[in-house]
């Protein structure tokens, strides 16, 4: 899985501020780079010349740099759609080919002998291109996909269309990347932000890309260039291969602060209805440890709770509530996930591994 930024040359950023701004995202965790080579409100040739020196920083960076392209693009950069080498040459590990490229074009593009993988429009795709995508017989192993993202309020794709196009591209084993927003520093002229799905417009870009790794996505970049530093930090920490929650505790005894967070949790195989159970909370106490009573009140939807002693060889088990249940005096309320982070409970499926971390 991976990480990834958006650079808009020939736009309002100047070319140093991108340029640092790869830098920092390098360091904060980030390893790709989507950009675009045919956005109508760019200053195109202006756009090409810095669209070739940010391909070189991101290839002394070891960052995977993926331009959408058009056949227009090809002339700016003076490369053939019959011989990808020039653009491999530059230092970029694949291209987006959307508007303007046959199916045919499509896949002898994923026949090319440089390496050079290709991406299509995971949004766009249907089983009708895929039909005629395979009377051409493509490379599966240079395809891989991008959503898109939406500048345009109320234009981003529905989570019922989102997961009908990733069904086909995962039949195909093919790889999926999608689109988070910032909040803060949203891309002109619109200003609306750029996510892939529409739910994700005005949400907390953390809780975004966590609900969009815990959906199977392969890659999740920030659509918006450039985001605050304090988004850019928080999504660059995500771990993408646990689902992780933020939680507001109560006074917890040293035994429970170490129950909650000093292990990376994972629900039964049995999995519950009422609440999620940490398979091995338990079993992490030691047979000096006592949970003594507290907090013995009323749990909703989120809260965090630690069997206590009364509830014997249960003392230790952690859960995190799916739905309001009555007050127990062997149960203690330890804490509550935070609100935001209350849509990704749902993602926890039997042996999923999730982890609390404090707000």
């Amino acid at each position: 899985m991976g990480k990834g930024i958006s650079i808009f040359t020939g736009m309002k950023y100047t070319l140093e501020e991108n340029m640092a701004y790869i830098k920092k995202s390098k360091e904060l965790g980030f390893d790709n780079i989507f950009t675009s080579l045919h956005i109508p409100e760019a200053n195109y040739e202006k756009a090409v010349e810095e669209f070739k020196v940010i391909v070189s920083l991101a290839d002394s960076l070891d960052m995977h740099i993926i331009a959408d392209i058009s056949p227009r693009a090809f002339a700016f950069l003076g490369a053939n759609m019959n011989n990808l080498q020039s653009l491999k040459d530059m230092g970029m590990q694949g291209v987006r080919v959307d508007f303007g490229f046959s199916p045919e074009e499509i896949s002898n593009f994923t026949h090319n002998k440089c390496n050079l993988k290709i991406e299509i429009n995971a949004s766009t795709i249907t089983q009708r291109f895929f039909n005629e995508l395979e009377k051409y017989n493509p490379n599966y192993e240079m395809l891989q996909s991008c959503h898109n993202y939406y500048p345009r309020l109320n234009t981003g794709i529905s989570m019922e269309t989102f997961n009908k196009k990733n069904e086909m591209l995962n039949k195909r084993n093919i790889k999926i990347s999608a689109f988070i927003p910032s909040l803060v520093n949203k891309r002109a002229p619109v200003y609306e932000g750029l996510p892939t799905l529409e739910k994700h417009r005005f949400l907390d870009p953390y809780v975004a890309a966590k609900e969009l790794f815990a959906l199977g996505m392969n890659n999740v970049i920030f659509g918006d260039s450039i985001p605050s530093d304090d988004e850019i930090k928080r999504v660059g920490n995500i771990d993408e291969n646990t689902l992780e929650f933020r939680v507001s505790l109560n006074d917890c005894s040293p035994i429970e602060n170490r129950v909650i967070f000093g292990d990376v949790h994972e629900n039964r195989s049995d999995s519950a209805e009422d609440v999620i159970r940490s398979t091995n909370s338990r079993t992490n106490l030691n047979n000096a440890d006592v949970i003594y009573p507290h907090d013995n009140t009323l749990r909703t939807i989120g809260s965090v709770t630690i069997d206590n002693k009364d509830y014997l060889r249960y003392s230790g088990e952690l859960q995190i509530c799916k739905k309001p249940l009555a007050q127990d005096n062997r149960v203690n309320v330890v804490g509550n996930i935070f609100a935001g982070d209350l849509i990704l409970l749902k993602y926890i499926d039997e042996e999923t591994k999730f982890k609390l971390i404090q707000k």
